[in-house]
């Protein structure tokens, strides 16, 4: 896709050792776009990897801390890799497949997890890397399935794309071309990501961005992915959670299952649990216009007690937001902080997480 990126006057830039389009038009343009209508991403960057086999199962069982002996065919569940201490080595999404198991992990971990993956597979579980054979487009938005609809879309076990429950995929076609259809989103907007065969994704990304209504599908690019993520609260490897993290402490508990038998970092992860997570993510809005930036320090009474781990501007909200890590006894909500940002101490205050509610937080007058 890399020149049809170009021919739509994409800004790249290298990504996870991808080169990415960063910015199509403008990421206020592209953020709105998403939450009004309909925007298209490329996220082939993500890694796909297959894990089959009698001991497919059992084998991911020792990685993750969430039980996966209830999902369904076809169903997702969200988790993480941990390290023995219970960081969070990646976060994934993993998909129930008839022959077995699909990962969807992080661009920048893809070989790390390649290798923790392959080095933890049983006698009787397979693995395939899958990334360089396929493509994954995401279509976000309120009217990602009418878009869908045009181009008379269908998926298996249901009607429609739309048909398909939240975190569950299904095989399709769009525009004929056969494609997996992933109910799931990194936006805070409904919408599915699209997997094809590489052969199929130029067709794919043309029929999506020239459906007949002029203006529905716009594409976009890792700018406003990272802010529309960032209303949404959904953490990113690396900035907002990484090896130090335990899921404890960024409000990721629901993903451990303690009891379903050992995997690598319950002990841990259990005695986390015994005593409590002694900091936890919360969200920050700032005063004034002023941005809170990565590494900046958070302040309590004068003292430093944590950092924003992401921040950046909100076009629903026209003010700057954030998350970091503060002391569990100072996560409450309304809490006044400072953060130290480039010499200059900016006032802030501790807000429910996420920033933004799809169909709860109203979106700023059109311009």
């Amino acid at each position: 896709l890399h020149h049809r990126h170009l021919a739509a006057g994409a800004r790249m830039t290298e990504f996870g050792g991808w080169n990415m389009p960063l910015v199509y038009s403008s990421i206020l343009t592209e953020h709105m776009q998403v939450r009004r209508r309909c925007g298209l991403f490329d996220v082939s960057h993500m890694g796909r990897f297959a894990v089959t086999g009698g001991d497919a199962e059992a084998s991911l069982a020792k990685l993750i801390p969430t039980d996966l002996s209830h999902l369904a065919i076809n169903q997702a569940v969200y988790t993480a890799f941990l390290n023995e201490q219970g960081g969070i080595r990646d976060d994934l999404i993993i998909y129930r497949r008839p022959d077995g198991y699909l990962l969807v992990v992080n661009a920048g971990n893809r070989i790390k997890d390649w290798e923790w993956v392959t080095n933890h597979l049983l006698p009787g579980a397979q693995a395939v890397d899958n990334t360089s054979d396929s493509c994954l487009l995401a279509l976000q938005g309120p009217l990602a399935f009418q878009v869908l609809a045009e181009l008379s879309a269908s998926a298996s076990g249901a009607e429609a794309p739309a048909g398909i429950p939240h975190f569950a995929c299904a095989e399709g076609v769009v525009a004929d071309i056969p494609v997996l259809f992933m109910h799931t989103g990194y936006t805070g907007e409904d919408g599915v990501e699209i997997m094809v065969n590489s052969a199929g994704i130029e067709g794919l990304w043309d029929a999506l961005l020239a459906v007949d209504s002029p203006g529905t599908v716009l594409p976009c690019g890792l700018g406003a992915r990272y802010t529309l993520r960032l209303e949404a609260a959904l953490p990113l490897h690396g900035q907002d959670i990484d090896e130090t993290t335990l899921p404890y402490e960024a409000r990721l508990g629901r993903i451990v299952n303690l009891d379903k038998g050992r995997f690598i970092g319950c002990e841990a992860l259990t005695a986390a649990h015994a005593t409590g997570p002694q900091r936890l993510l919360v969200g920050l809005v700032a005063e004034g216009r002023s941005l809170l930036r990565h590494q900046d320090r958070i302040l309590i009474g004068g003292e430093a007690v944590g950092c924003v781990t992401s921040g950046s501007f909100s076009p629903v909200l026209r003010r700057p937001i954030a998350l970091g890590y503060v002391p569990s006894s100072h996560a409450e909500v309304d809490t006044e902080v400072e953060v130290e940002s480039r010499g200059r101490r900016l006032q802030a205050r501790i807000v429910p997480r996420p920033f933004y509610r799809r169909g709860v937080t109203p979106l700023p007058p059109e311009t």
